[in-house]
């Protein structure tokens, strides 16, 4: 499955979670949303890219993460808005990030890209020059920080000291990110 198929997938999904019930072309839009998200849920766990990855030493630039981060973040809105629309509001508060933090958490524990890293063309490995095990947990935490803090990650990321494709939560994680350029066949 290549990346421009998966990017098809994750975008018939939103069409169908989003026009199908603004078309009004189904009597009720939540039981639409459910399935349609479960879909993507399911989708998103599931796919296994065909073949080993051949990895390159191209950086992997801010713009190609948070773009990633982006396309993961609508596919897990669309996946838990139905599923925490169900519950009570603070319950959906305690779950709903809890949820978020698992999913970033495990696809990078199992060595498996995101959708959006896939469809970026780049994966989290372990970084060479560790010594200890990779805290993925950390990583997910400095860099939704980072993120929330995007513009001190952009100034502190366009000093000319800092080494392109290598951020803070890299370093401090012993992760680093790596492109993907094509599937061995």
């Amino acid at each position: 499955m290549n990346r421009w198929m998966v990017l098809s997938v994750l975008l018939a999904l939103l069409g169908v979670w989003a026009a199908l019930p603004w078309l009004r072309l189904v009597p009720e839009a939540s039981s639409v949303r459910l399935f349609a998200g479960l879909a993507l849920g399911a989708f998103a766990l599931g796919y296994m890219p065909a073949g080993d990855l051949i990895e390159t030493d191209h950086p992997v630039r801010l713009w190609r993460r948070f773009t990633a981060f982006l396309i993961d973040m609508i596919a897990l809105f669309l996946v838990l808005h139905p599923l925490l629309s169900l519950i009570s509001p603070a319950g959906a508060v305690v779950i709903g990030p809890a949820l978020v933090f698992c999913y970033f958490w495990l696809h990078a524990a199992f060595g498996r890209a995101t959708p959006g890293q896939y469809v970026m063309a780049y994966r989290i490995v372990v970084a060479p020059s560790g010594n200890t095990e990779p805290e993925y947990a950390h990583r997910v935490l400095s860099s939704f920080v980072a993120t929330c803090l995007w513009p001190v990650t952009f100034i502190s990321t366009s000093q000319a000291d800092s080494t392109p494709g290598t951020y803070h939560w890299d370093r401090e994680s012993g992760t680093r990110a790596v492109s993907v350029v094509a599937l061995k066949r």
